[in-house]
Parts: structure tokens; C-alpha cells; sequence
């Protein structure tokens, strides 16, 4: 095997010398295992000592034929060994042979160990103590890089040390128990072992450092105040260069946020941008200020445009980047259609009235605790333990919510103990009447939007809104160019990036891809003339889950596509039910009873995963299709006819489609779906049903997938009632939800779904 560096080659003989001199290495050595006890914790005082001893034991016999990956799997085998200069040296050498390549994960840990290992080296000789040792690596190593390297790489740095803790823990627990574990486990080991480590001994330097290396990259204003029609935008900017750098004219990316989370101002200047992150009326860039979603950010966020383009840094041409309620504000000042506004690139954007604060026309608790942290910015009230986990004392608010016998009108004052004055609001429209439209494009406006958009979303809770716009936008101006990227993902792992796993659902390695920054190279491409995006090659493209592959169309609802139509078995049998290729023969009716005032299972937590062993057919009935002959693929959206006799004047349903696998698991296709049945296909105006009578209710779902099922596979339908303590429970009275109460549960709702009951979806490939 060669391996060109001198580096590489001096390491390796040394180990050769090293094995050679020993007179009997022990059979352990070269075994495929390495035998190793764990400590208790990655916090035990033996923990370092323990690590120091595998990595030794690894080193002799460590083998690898990609040279650059055996170098930087090197690195951190002399690093956490100690011997720092070694160490070093190979990360020295990596960098040597990657210059020229992408900017990977193997030059960024190169430069990471590299920092690292450096300050140790300085550390050991005497010389500094380790916060200036590491000051001064840190300095040498990456002022060199341009700014989106510089920024990757305190990207990286800055992850806190708990991120690691816990799988550095689930790993010493697992090998405690079995003794010993494989080479590519051992060094997975070292690796996050070592990144826990040395985070503990350096993020505490870390703002110093950062805010020093960026003072000498960009010029950065804190608070903007820029002024509009009644008050004052309060806003951050960041430009590329120093302050007394000739002035140079960019293209600027714009966000319009209410959440200082979001700041992305210094992450648009590291791609050659200027970075302007603008904050709804009312809130300033620490978080401050309360707000009134919606009302004024078209307006204001057209303003804010029209003033950076009258910048001296400015070239004229601004685009908006924006995640949900961000997202929502781009589309805002789009169909303002402001001159200099030239792109909009969204992830999951919000619609009012569409997918917040109701879904399906079901208002979600969840809306107050939006409004609590990002309209009015303020605590909760007091009684409520402040260091509790937040996920854990809202669940807990719902379920005392769930437990009392309050109409939803109060939702407000049980959770926040307090009324809400916004809450009120958006509870008095649950019809997606005027006062949602108004925030919205409206059709004329659609037609005009003449700018490119590209919007992200996924299968997976971040569609609804996507998918309004997407469909809008190109049904009011077929030419419109516009690009939507659809995935397995939701909307924390669309902004975050993409990991191998979501919520138990192992992803293809074709949807592992880097969006956030997908999206900037989009934007170069509009802004800059560089190439457009593979993977954007098509006005819908969508990764086909368990097919590996991405799919590109003009459109995801193909009229040429076959659509798979599956009807409900309503023959009397126990449940599971079967779904059928034509309707069952000899009538029949399957029943569905839940009682809606039944509060036992308020605690029993409401499973998220996307791949289970078990069904979670909690208030509900499954019916299940013939094995599939051959691999098939499902796209778009589920579309059904309901043949049913209700036993009240309304219901709230709840969709959900699996693929029961041969082996018998569950994989979730789309995010479950609820919508109240008097809103099915009409959400401007309720029809209530006919309690008692048989009717035909026919429903789109308002989410997407695209999956290929194998053969031997199965088609599960779970249908459910609503009775979830995160949301309005409708009890069919007829009267307004929000005013009804447990009492008017009285007895059971009943829903019997009759012969004519289907539901299709279109099917591509196989």
C-alpha cells in the first residue's frame, strides 16, 4: 500500500518498529475485537485513562486503505493517546492532501484535530498554558481559511459537549456489557469520546475567539434602527470585509423574524452576501418587545427592502430567506412585489389559516405556547417550576387542560393563567375566512409573484403551508418559476441539516443531504449566475423513501399516473379490516366508538416515531391491504371518499398511512392528518353532517409522500377520532367548538363507514 505522505510513512514504520521489537505481542492485539471496560459515566475520573489505554491498543495494528481517512482516524488515536506532536503532524498531512478538494468532513476534522492537537503540543512543552496554547492554534489555523470555511469550522467548534455526553454514555453502557467491541466501533469511540472531551476543555474560550476572528472578517452593526410607515424596524447587518476595506456593492439576503434564533445575518456574509436580519414591529434583536403576528410584516418587511437598496453597500437586489413564521414574511412582502426584491427561498413556511393556529380547522394547544414565547416574549406565569424541561411542563399544562371541564374559549386561561387578547383573536375565526385571507396572497396577487421561489418541506409535519403556496402560486400563474424540494424530514431537520436517522426512521443516503445550504447555492444561482442545483433540476423534486432515489417533475399531481384506489372492507370482522381492490360485496357497515368525555388516558403519551413494531391505533380502526405483488411506489397526497352514517353533527378524523413491512414493522408515510369533517374540502365555510344519515364526505389530506413499497408489503389505513390533549376536542353538538364542553360528549360518538368508502393515491415507479 503507498501512502505519498512522509508523515504517513514515518507513523507507520515507527508502529512497524514497535510491533517488531516486541519479543510475544499478545493475541489480543491483532484480534477483531479490543477487550474494554467502560467507566460508569463519560464523567468518571478513570474515563480519560480508559480511552488513553484503547486508543493505545488500536494504534499498533490500525489499518485502513483510503489514506486519507486512515489519517484522520490517526489523528485522533494519537491525540487522545497524547502523543499531540504525532498527531499533529498527520492532521498537518491530511490538510496537505485535501488541498484543492471540497471543503469535507475529512479537511474540517483535519483542521479541527489539527487546533487541538497543537495546543495540547504547546500545552506539554511548557511553553503557554492551555487557553492562550489554544488561542494562538486556533488563530494559526483558521485565519487562513476564507469566510464559509472559517464559518463551517466554528460551526463545528461551537456544538456543545452535551451533544456527545449522551451517546458517549449509550456507548459505554452497550460495550460495558458485551466486554469488548470491533475496531470500527473502537474508533467511532475514540472519535466521540475525543469530541466530548476537548469540547469540555475549550468552549468556554470559544466566543472570545470567534468574536475576535469575525471583528477581522465582516463589518457588523448590532442595532439598525430603519424607519417605516408609523415606527421602527429594529434590525442586525453583516457585510463582508473590514471596516476601513474599500466599499464593495452585494446582493443582501434578507430575514424578517420575530425569533433572534434565527439570526443567519453573519452566516449570509461568510457565503458573499450582505446578511440582514430584520425584526418584526415591536421586537428588538435581543428577543424584546411584544408583537401582533401577521397584521403589518408584508408592509414593513417591503419597507426594510426598499431602504437596503438605497445602501451605499447595497448593488440593488435583495432576496428573503425564511423558516416558518420567516417563511410566512417572505411571502408577505413578495406579493407587495417591491422592486429590489428579486428571490424568496422558504422552509415550511407558515400560512395563517392553512397550518397554524389550527390544522385541518382543529385549533392545537400548541398555539398558545407559540404566542407565549415568540408574540409575547414573556415567562410563564409564576407556580410553573422555571428549570422544568419546557416539552415536559407543556404536555403537563395539556394535560390538565384535558382533564377540567372548560370550553375551549379558556384555553388561554388554563395554560397561561391569564386571557390572551391574540388568542382570543385567532379563536373567534376558526373558519379560514377574511381575517386569514387578508395576510395571505390573495389570486391577483399570486399571478403578479414574477420572482423566483424555491420552498423546502417534508413528509413529515413541514408541508401544509409549502404545499398552499407551491399550488397557489402556479395555479394563479402557470409559468411562475417556481421550486419545491419535498423529503422525509420535518421542519427542526430541514433547518438543522439532515441526520441519518429521524424519529426511529433511517433515511436513505441520497436524502442526507445539506439543505440550509442547498438553499444558498440556489440563491447563488439566482444572484450570482453560478450553476443551478442538481437536485433542483425540476419545478417538484422529491426523494423517494426506501427507492434511494430522487424524482424530478413538472408537478406532483401527474394526470398520466395510475392512482391506486383501495376500498374499505365494511364486511362485519374483527379489526384489522381489509382494504380491498372494488368494493365489498353484500353491504355491511364497520363501526367506530369513542367516548369522547373518557379522560383515563390523559397521561399515556401519544407515540411520534415513524417506524414502530406496533400499531398505534389508540381511538381508532385499521384496515390493511394484500400483500403487494411487486415493489411499489406512492406519491402526493391521499384523496378519499368516506361512506358514512355519523352519529353527531360533526367529527374531527384522523389519517394516518403505513407500509406494514414483511417482517411485520410499521413505516409511517406521512405525517398523520386531522381535519373536522363539516370543513372537508370547503375551509372558508362549515357544513355541518346529517346525524344519523347516511352521506358521502370527500377529503383531501393535506400532506405528500413518496415511497417505494416492497413486494410483500401491505397498505395500512388507520382512521381515529380526535380526543388528544394538545388540541380542540370537537363533540359534534353542532353548536361553536370552542364553546363546547365535556358535557356535551353525553354519549359516545359513533361513525359507521359503509361499501361506497375509498381512498387513492397515485403510484410512479417501480
Amino acid at each position: 500500500m503507498r501512502h505519498p505522505g512522509s508523515t504517513v510513512s514515518r507513523a507507520r514504520r515507527a508502529l512497524m518498529r514497535l510491533i517488531l521489537a516486541l519479543p510475544a505481542w499478545p493475541t489480543w492485539a491483532w484480534a477483531a475485537d479490543f477487550g474494554f471496560r467502560p467507566p460508569r459515566d463519560p464523567d468518571d475520573a478513570t474515563a480519560a485513562d480508559l480511552m488513553r489505554d484503547l486508543a493505545e491498543r488500536i494504534l499498533p495494528v490500525y489499518q485502513e486503505a483510503d489514506t486519507d481517512v486512515f489519517l484522520a482516524n490517526l489523528t485522533a488515536l494519537q491525540i487522545v493517546s497524547g502523543a499531540y506532536r504525532a498527531a499533529y503532524d498527520s492532521s498537518a498531512s491530511l490538510r496537505s492532501r485535501r488541498q484543492g478538494k471540497p471543503f469535507d468532513d475529512l479537511v474540517q476534522r483535519a483542521i479541527l484535530d489539527g487546533i487541538y492537537a497543537r495546543a495540547r503540543m504547546l500545552e506539554a512543552d511548557g511553553r503557554l498554558g492551555f487557553a492562550e496554547a489554544y488561542a494562538r492554534s486556533f488563530q494559526e489555523l483558521v485565519s487562513p481559511l476564507d469566510n464559509a470555511q472559517a464559518q463551517a469550522i466554528m460551526a463545528r467548534l461551537e456544538i456543545p459537549p452535551a451533544v456527545y455526553r449522551e451517546p458517549l454514555r449509550q456507548a459505554f453502557d452497550l460495550w460495558r456489557a458485551k466486554g469488548s467491541l470491533p475496531q470500527a466501533d473502537a474508533l467511532a469511540l475514540v472519535r466521540t469520546w475525543l469530541s466530548y472531551q476537548s469540547r469540555r476543555s475549550f468552549s468556554a474560550l470559544l466566543p472570545e475567539l470567534f468574536a475576535a476572528e469575525n471583528r477581522n472578517r465582516y463589518v457588523a452593526e448590532a442595532d439598525v434602527r430603519i424607519p417605516v410607515r408609523g415606527g421602527v424596524i429594529h434590525a442586525r447587518l453583516v457585510r463582508p470585509g473590514r471596516a476601513n476595506d474599500a466599499l464593495a456593492t452585494l446582493p443582501t439576503l434578507l430575514r424578517f423574524t420575530l425569533d433572534p434564533a434565527e439570526d443567519d445575518a453573519q452566516h449570509s456574509a461568510a457565503k458573499g452576501y450582505v446578511g440582514v436580519t430584520a425584526y418584526v414591529r415591536g421586537r428588538t434583536p435581543d428577543g424584546k418587545g411584544a408583537v401582533w403576528p401577521f397584521v403589518r410584516d408584508g408592509e414593513d418587511a417591503a419597507a426594510v427592502i426598499d431602504w437596503i437598496a438605497r445602501q451605499a453597500w447595497s448593488d440593488g437586489r435583495v432576496a428573503m430567506l425564511g423558516d416558518g413564521y420567516s417563511g410566512y414574511a417572505a411571502w408577505a412582502a413578495a406579493r407587495r412585489r417591491p422592486a429590489a426584491l428579486k428571490a424568496i427561498a422558504t422552509i415550511a413556511p407558515m400560512a395563517p389559516g392553512i397550518d397554524f393556529p389550527m390544522a385541518g380547522q382543529i385549533f392545537r394547544n400548541a398555539m398558545v405556547r407559540w404566542a407565549q414565547e415568540h408574540a409575547t416574549a414573556e415567562p410563564l406565569r409564576a407556580g410553573v417550576d422555571a428549570d422544568a424541561d419546557p416539552d415536559t411542563m407543556w404536555q403537563a399544562l395539556d394535560a390538565r387542560w384535558h382533564r377540567g371541564n372548560r370550553p375551549y374559549w379558556d384555553i388561554d386561561r388554563v395554560l397561561l393563567g391569564k386571557r390572551s387578547r391574540l388568542i382570543r383573536t385567532w379563536l373567534t375565526h376558526p373558519s379560514h375566512d377574511r381575517y386569514w385571507q387578508k395576510f395571505l396572497p390573495s389570486a391577483e396577487q399570486f399571478a403578479r409573484i414574477d420572482i423566483p421561489v424555491l420552498s423546502f418541506a417534508g413528509y413529515y409535519g413541514a408541508d401544509a403551508g409549502a404545499l398552499y403556496y407551491h399550488h397557489e402560486h402556479l395555479r394563479n400563474r402557470p409559468q411562475a418559476d417556481t421550486t419545491l424540494l419535498l423529503g422525509p424530514y420535518d421542519a427542526a431537520s430541514i433547518r438543522r441539516g439532515t441526520a441519518p436517522t429521524l424519529r426511529g426512521y433511517t433515511l436513505d443516503p441520497v436524502a442526507r443531504i445539506d439543505l440550509p445550504d442547498l438553499r444558498y447555492q440556489w440563491l447563488d444561482h439566482i444572484l450570482k449566475g453560478a450553476n443551478k442545483p442538481s437536485l433542483l433540476m425540476d419545478r417538484v423534486n422529491y426523494q423517494v423513501m426506501g427507492a434511494d432515489q430522487w424524482r424530478h417533475a413538472p408537478t406532483l399531481d401527474a394526470p398520466q399516473r395510475t392512482r391506486l384506489r383501495l376500498h374499505l372492507d365494511t364486511r362485519e370482522r374483527d379489526d384489522p379490516h381489509r382494504l380491498l381492490p372494488s368494493p365489498s360485496e353484500g353491504g355491511g357497515n364497520v363501526r367506530l366508538s369513542v367516548d369522547l368525555a373518557d379522560r383515563r388516558d390523559v397521561r399515556i403519551p401519544w407515540p411520534d416515531a415513524l417506524r414502530v413494531k406496533q400499531l398505534p391505533a389508540r381511538n381508532s380502526i385499521s384496515f390493511v391491504s394484500d400483500p403487494l405483488p411487486e415493489g411499489t411506489e406512492l406519491i402526493g397526497s391521499l384523496r378519499g371518499v368516506f361512506d358514512i352514517t355519523p352519529s353527531r353533527q360533526d367529527v374531527d378524523f384522523n389519517i394516518s398511512l403505513y407500509e406494514q413491512t414483511a417482517s411485520g414493522e410499521y413505516q409511517l408515510l406521512f405525517d398523520p392528518y386531522d381535519f373536522r369533517a363539516s370543513y372537508a374540502g370547503h375551509r372558508m365555510r362549515r357544513r355541518l353532517l346529517r346525524a344519523g344519515e347516511r352521506q358521502l364526505l370527500a377529503f383531501t389530506v393535506e400532506r405528500v409522500t413518496a415511497c417505494r413499497l416492497a413486494a410483500g408489503s401491505r397498505i395500512v389505513l388507520l382512521i381515529g377520532l380526535n380526543r388528544r390533549p394538545d388540541r380542540q376536542i370537537n363533540y359534534g353538538s353542532g353548536k361553536d367548538v370552542n364553546s363546547e364542553t365535556i358535557a356535551d360528549a353525553k354519549w359516545p360518538i359513533r361513525v359507521r363507514w359503509h361499501a361506497r368508502s375509498y381512498v387513492e393515491i397515485q403510484t410512479g415507479k417501480s
